[in-house]
């Protein structure tokens, strides 16, 4: 697809004035005070699982430390968007801060979330986000690929997703078909967060020798660093899946079609936390209203949903349970992009 293609300006659904104000409540004050208090908890957590603690103790922080790189994310998201505080280069430097311990390329992350995520939502080819197989391609498929095709849908798929599918070659290095033209361009950023990736790398080494001395390196480096990656990665795979996988959820791979869809059809799903232990994580999960208006912040995302439920706007919304969860990856296997259904492996619609 032309590059200005990606560009054009995508239609929007009418907002009422209430709802249109929530991108007014970028805080700079609030926004750097929250970038401020996570990072904080992200290095005492990270000290912590270098420290002499027992062991249990020391893989306890270390998850924890993952769910803090998850939320600095969330936070450098926002920026990315512009949206966390005041101030278009505030926003950049703070993303760049923000993105280093999940160890992402801000100007990457642009291309491959803002201008194509966003700009094509659900689009197959564009977007490539839980980008779901028709049956044809998954016949087609080798048997390896369709052994993690099922594993990805599976109930275990957000272990392994988002390194095979995101993170060095679109999120890290410009090494992806639609980053790899502007390599140059992306150079900056990624040699940025490398050298954050192996500055935290060595503050674990070092930490680990003065607090833990004797203790074989490849177990810091596996509780301090290992761990955690792996608990972000589960956290993010999972999150957007659960915000762009479900049976009333439609795909396209036709752009003409989905021109045509487009303002009639919700092609992202709100998700309410049973238990709101990380409040922004639990406001990032109103993501109908991030898709909708996409100045509003983090911080006046549960307003705006609601604003919008209130406003009768059609939304795709539920709490999370483990058997909401369970009935959505046992429906959402394949897609059928003709009769534009979700399907499992053998072809038959399951939404």
């Amino acid at each position: 697809m032309p590059a200005a293609a990606l560009r054009q300006p995508i239609p929007r659904a009418n907002l009422s004035q209430a709802s249109g104000r929530a991108g007014n409540a970028r805080s700079t004050r609030r926004g750097v005070a929250l970038v401020a208090v996570h990072y904080a908890l992200y290095g005492l957590t990270l000290l912590a699982a270098v420290s002499p603690l027992p062991l249990a103790a020391r893989l306890l922080f270390g998850a924890v430390n993952g769910v803090f790189i998850a939320l600095l994310f969330i936070l450098g998201h926002d920026a990315a968007h512009g949206t966390l505080v005041r101030g278009r280069q505030r926003n950049l430097w703070l993303a760049r801060f923000c993105f280093i311990p999940c160890v992402h390329a801000v100007s990457l992350w642009r291309v491959v979330h803002n201008t194509r995520h966003h700009a094509r939502t659900n689009l197959k080819g564009v977007d490539d986000v839980w980008a779901p197989m028709s049956k044809t391609e998954y016949d087609a498929a080798s048997p390896a690929r369709r052994w993690l095709e099922r594993v990805y849908r599976g109930p275990f798929g957000p272990l392994i997703y988002y390194y095979g599918v995101f993170w060095i070659h679109r999120m890290l290095l410009p090494l992806a078909l639609e980053v790899r033209k502007d390599w140059k361009r992306h150079m900056p950023d990624s040699l940025f967060v490398c050298g954050g990736f192996l500055l935290t790398l060595a503050g674990i080494v070092v930490s680990s020798r003065l607090l833990v001395p004797g203790e074989p390196l490849w177990r810091a480096l596996a509780v301090a660093w290992v761990l955690p990656f792996a608990v972000w990665n589960y956290l993010m795979a999972f999150t957007i899946y659960l915000n762009h996988t479900h049976p009333q959820i439609l795909w396209f791979e036709d752009e003409k079609l989905w021109w045509r869809f487009r303002g009639n059809v919700v092609d992202t799903v709100s998700v309410r936390m049973p238990i709101n232990i990380a409040p922004i994580y639990t406001m990032v999960m109103a993501h109908t209203a991030h898709h909708r208006d996409l100045n509003t912040p983090v911080y006046a995302l549960l307003r705006a949903q609601k604003n919008l439920e209130d406003q009768g706007a059609h939304t795709i919304s539920y709490t999370l349970t483990p058997g909401t969860y369970r009935k959505i990856y046992r429906a959402c296997k394949l897609f059928d992009f003709e009769r534009l259904c979700w399907t499992d492996f053998n072809g038959i619609p399951t939404g």
